[in-house]
């Protein structure tokens, strides 16, 4: 998968501290952190050495007495951890062996994390090696965040690999010292160009600081606010925005704040990013807040059609029920809802199908058709693909769909697709052109000469 070292690399920086700050849930200061780190090293020794521990309610945390008895020997721990990520078929995403790994390295200090990363660096692997040297930075740089710094920008790698290793040390960092880590990033972000395939700029960065000390300072980040740029404020706003979906109260702050401050394009950007955070888990709930800020109509358009596309992956079709509702007896229904339909296809044909039958005819169109046929050629089942795009009315349109699904069956089972074209009627098949059997018996025949 093309985008998979992307998709690792966000999934892991949440495991490892950017998803506090991004749902405004990051730990309240690093002292927090570093008293529930000694509660747990502080049990995982008195377990291992047979004096009970308070395996705690008081913390919430259970000691991992496998990770620390792998630390003892740092190097075989990894090795030994590493040989079970290699086995599992999905490794990149193998969030169990990866944890055990995570685990591990809760109780190692810097020295034996630096000594770590040499190790890695000797380790053959594909991908999974991006979810580990994040692990191994992230918790360096807890500890000292320069040194996890200097040693992502002294390697060699470039690119994603130091995008990934930059974002692993930064996390930790600005979860535990964000002031040392913000200073960094003033003097040092223009480094961070590998990163920035990860949406990590110095401008996210520097938006992420500020979006974490307005959750206890917000009059005074606010403040700060009106002296930056407007690109640095929508970068803020944005993280705001974001760290504010779960929360009513935060979320009216930043409302109130805006709508009295009176810039309309920070207002439209924060409610963008409201209405597409929660429209992939809450689409009802973002419904609401869009009719509850009673945006312009042009707003309200863009807001609407941003839901739908988030809300189509989700869930196709309370999403098609809610656009048809919107959208019966409207010139153009039919466009508007033929992403959502096709997706709806790929997941129940059946069912999309018996809808679509008892819409009215602004829905049955050509797109409609043509979105559903492509979904399901997606999924290689080229006999359906085939039913629906023989729905489609525009004969051009029809052709063209007609011969890239026999030029992809085809490649797949010649036969079968040759067996589809024989039982169309004639004009059908005039539309594909002549069968691979009858192109290879108009061929020329090819004069082969004897050796010598």
């Amino acid at each position: 998968m093309k985008n998979s070292g992307v998709i690792l690399a966000a999934g892991l920086a949440t495991l490892t501290g950017a998803g506090g700050f991004f749902l405004g849930k990051g730990n309240s200061s690093a002292a927090d952190g570093d008293n529930v780190q000694a509660t747990i090293s502080s049990n995982a020794q008195g377990i291992a050495k047979g004096e009970g521990g308070q395996a705690t309610k008081e913390s919430g945390v259970r000691p991992n007495l496998r990770g620390y008895e792998l630390s003892r020997n740092p190097s075989r721990g990894l090795e030994t951890l590493m040989a079970e990520l290699r086995k599992s078929p999905m490794a990149m995403m193998d969030f169990e062996s990866l944890f055990g790994i995570w685990d591990m390295v809760q109780y190692l200090d810097g020295n034996e994390l630096s000594y770590l990363m040499t190790e890695l660096d000797g380790m053959s692997g594909g991908q999974e090696l991006m979810a580990v040297r994040m692990m191994l930075l992230n918790r360096w740089a807890t500890q000292d965040g320069q040194a996890a710094m200097e040693s992502v920008f002294s390697q060699e790698n470039q690119g994603m690999m130091q995008g990934v290793s930059a974002m692993g040390a930064m996390m930790g960092w600005m979860r535990t010292d964000p002031e040392a880590a913000y200073q960094w990033v003033q003097a040092n972000g223009d480094k961070l160009s590998g990163a920035r395939a990860m949406g990590m700029s110095k401008e996210q960065l520097e938006g992420m600081y500020f979006a974490n000390l307005a959750r206890t300072d917000f009059d005074g980040t606010m403040a700060k606010l009106d002296g930056m740029d407007g690109k640095m404020q929508n970068v803020v706003i944005a993280q705001l925005a974001q760290g504010a979906v779960g929360d009513l109260e935060r979320r009216d702050e930043l409302m109130s704040y805006l709508k009295g401050k009176g810039d309309d394009d920070l207002l439209e950007s924060a409610r963008r990013n409201i209405v597409t955070q929660m429209a992939w888990q809450d689409p009802e709930g973002a419904l609401a807040f869009i009719e509850s800020e009673n945006p312009g109509a042009e707003q309200r358009d863009e807001l609407e059609q941003s839901l739908s596309s988030m809300w189509s992956h989700s869930d196709p079709q309370g999403a098609l029920e809610w656009q048809s509702e919107k959208l019966q007896g409207t010139e153009n229904a039919g466009e508007q809802i033929a992403d959502t339909f096709g997706r709806w296809v790929s997941q129940d044909e059946t069912e999309a199908a018996q809808w679509l039958a008892s819409q009215g005819e602004e829905f049955q169109t050509d797109s409609v058709f043509q979105n559903a046929g492509q979904q399901l050629l997606g999924q290689q089942n080229y006999e359906r693909s085939a039913e629906w795009y023989g729905q489609v009315l525009d004969q051009d349109e029809r052709a063209s769909n007609y011969q890239g699904l026999y030029a992809m069956w085809s490649r797949e089972d010649e036969a079968a697709a040759n067996e589809w074209r024989a039982q169309l009627p004639e004009d059908e098949r005039d539309l594909i052109g002549p069968s691979l059997s009858e192109d290879s018996k108009d061929a020329p025949a090819v004069l082969t000469l004897p050796e010598g």
